[in-house]
């Protein structure tokens, strides 16, 4: 099965000029994403693995693969840490998605 990021229930953002402002709900901290941290995090939606979203990251901005999926890695692995993220099979958001009319 293959492993994608998702934002957590207990967050909420907005994105402003190119930045997000993440809230978590359990913790009641705030967390501010610079333009690259806003790019990973908007791709966080249970559509992309890490492989893509890094992919992504390469064709936006001036990095090569290598250090964009490790810096990739790194930053979701410390947002999960946190309570932003979690990890989740693929077929879990597309199950919950069929439930919703989606």
């Amino acid at each position: 099965m293959r492993k994608v990021p998702v934002k957590t229930k207990d967050t909420a953002h907005r994105v402003l000029a190119d930045e997000a402002l993440v809230v978590n709900f359990q913790s009641s901290f705030f967390y501010n994403l610079n333009p690259v941290g806003t790019f990973i995090w908007e791709r966080c939606d249970g559509s992309r693995d890490l492989g893509q979203i890094s992919q992504a990251v390469v064709a936006e901005f001036e990095v090569n693969q290598e250090e964009a999926a490790r810096d990739c890695r790194e930053f979701v692995e410390s947002l999960v840490e946190q309570g932003l993220l979690e990890w989740r099979e693929a077929a879990e958001i597309k199950d919950e998605g069929a439930g919703q009319g989606r």
